[in-house]
């Protein structure tokens, strides 16, 4: 039996569909990662201080880096699971609308320039590290590191904020051009996917 055509796209959708979850895969996996190592540091630090009285020199540092990370990479995060901080009203105004989804495709396009209004200053920033080749002032295991390390974090993190509010501000657009109502899937968080990482 002869195999069927397939669509055309479907083998850049199916890179798109794989880029897309390695993406948030290697978020969860940086997420997870961080926390284990800054939590470990702060209790390694208050340990070894406070019971054996020989602090590890350089370990706030280490933590505070490491917590570089897990913030970006934690905004940005919520920014795809649509669960960021956000003080929101509409529903109650709009109810379940077009004017909602306006409401809303309005917000993700100040979300989505206000992310992107920021990736410039991050890529210098990040650019700036480099040039400087600043290495932490604390040495931890014998060495120093460079901290620009830590600072590619603000840059990774608000440009993959920019990402998932533009592709949230084109689902609004998708959602109002449509006569359909709003599908349930836009009013909450998004849903995991299959495998945690």
């Amino acid at each position: 039996m002869p195999e069927k055509p397939e669509k055309a796209g479907g083998h850049v959708n199916r890179l798109i569909e794989f880029v897309w979850t390695a993406l948030l895969k290697i978020q969860r996996v940086i997420m997870l990662v961080t926390v284990i190592i800054s939590t470990s540091a702060v209790f390694s630090e208050v340990v070894m201080r406070y019971i054996f009285k020989s602090p590890f020199v350089g370990i706030e540092e280490l933590a505070a880096y490491f917590a570089f990370w897990m913030y970006f990479i934690g905004a940005s995060y919520g920014s795809y699971e649509r669960s960021h901080i956000k003080a929101e009203l509409t529903h109650l105004v709009f109810g379940n609308t077009k004017k909602y989804a306006v409401c809303r495709a309005f917000t993700s396009f100040i979300s989505f320039c206000a992310a992107l209004y920021a990736v410039p200053w991050a890529y210098d920033y990040f650019v700036w590290g480099i040039v400087r080749n600043e290495q932490s002032r604390a040495t931890f295991l014998g060495d120093t590191y460079p901290v620009v390390w830590f600072q590619s974090s603000i840059l990774i993190g608000l440009s993959l904020m920019t990402l998932y509010f533009f592709v949230e501000f084109v689902q609004w657009v998708k959602v109002i051009a449509s006569r359909d109502p709003i599908p349930p899937e836009m009013l909450s968080t998004r849903k995991e996917a299959e495998s945690w990482i």
